[in-house]
């Protein structure tokens, strides 16, 4: 299995940078298509509801030519960095709501490269969580400073015998081939040992059929929160990479994460693969 296309997500400053320098990396290991995105948002416009419509139609433009400009200047950021490079790219920008531009855009992606913790979403850049409950497509989530490559290091998969990290797994199995090693890491109480240990050998039957030998680990739930549980086991083996099902919930518009996924998301220094 491969990627054939990505799609990245571009702003200005130095963690997109340093996305985008991954995505370059990616797309050239898979040989696939890399797509840059970008979106500009019309923030609300402050106004007085007792001036006249003329004043906020000025606002209005103003705020689009603003979006617009930011656009524009990741385009050219998008080119400045993947000029020269062995790889093929595509460009997506415009103006809406952030995260319906990307979702909608995922179309013809296998694969979406997103930042997390950013303070501009979910307004003005891509909230992670709405992506990942919209776009129907895995998740590579990479954080502002990450520690090491999802490629080429050790990989741990974070296992929940459910939907979404089933999701997850199969959204993985080109990365988790090109991982030095692979953990398959399961939390849970003393009464579901028996069970998880059925479920785990399943799991690593099925990898190996795509040639990906993982280690089985079944860790009792301590503690402290499952996600910090995860995120110890991935640092003490120098992981690259974490797999897991994205949870979550409607709220209203936007989505809210499960707990184990949002102090992933919050904490991780390691990139996540992550899939609803």
């Amino acid at each position: 299995m491969t990627y054939a296309s990505m799609l990245v997500a571009v702003e200005e400053g130095a963690a997109s940078d340093s996305r985008l320098e991954l995505a370059c990396d990616l797309a050239i290991a898979f040989d696939a298509l890399l797509v840059g995105v970008s979106v500009g948002s019309i923030a609300p416009p402050l106004y007085d509801p007792l001036a006249g419509g003329a004043m906020i139609g000025e606002l209005l433009t103003l705020y689009r030519d603003i979006a617009e400009t930011e656009v524009e200047r990741a385009r050219l950021r998008f080119a400045e960095i993947t000029t020269g490079r062995a790889l093929e790219t595509d460009w997506r920008g415009g103006v809406g709501y952030p995260a319906e531009f990307v979702s909608r855009a995922a179309r013809a992606a296998d694969l979406l490269i997103l930042g997390c913790r950013n303070p501009r979403a979910p307004s003005h850049a891509p909230d992670v969580a709405d992506v990942l409950m919209g776009s129907g497509r895995p998740v590579l989530v990479v954080p502002p400073t990450r520690l090491r490559s999802p490629v080429g290091n050790p990989a741990l998969i974070a296992w929940k015998d459910c939907r979404e990290a089933r999701h997850a797994l199969t959204g993985a199995l080109p990365l988790l081939q090109r991982a030095s090693s692979v953990t398959l890491y399961s939390v849970c109480t003393a009464g579901e040992n028996e069970a998880a240990d059925g479920e785990i050998a399943e799991v690593v039957r099925y990898l190996a059929r795509h040639r990906i030998h993982a280690e089985p680990v079944i860790a009792l739930a301590g503690d402290e929160p499952t996600g910090r549980q995860i995120l110890d086991e991935a640092m003490a083996r120098e992981a690259g990479l974490i797999v897991a099902g994205a949870y979550g919930h409607a709220r209203l518009r936007e989505w809210a994460l499960g707990g184990v996924t949002r102090d992933l998301i919050a904490d991780s220094t390691i990139c996540l693969a992550l899939a609803h």
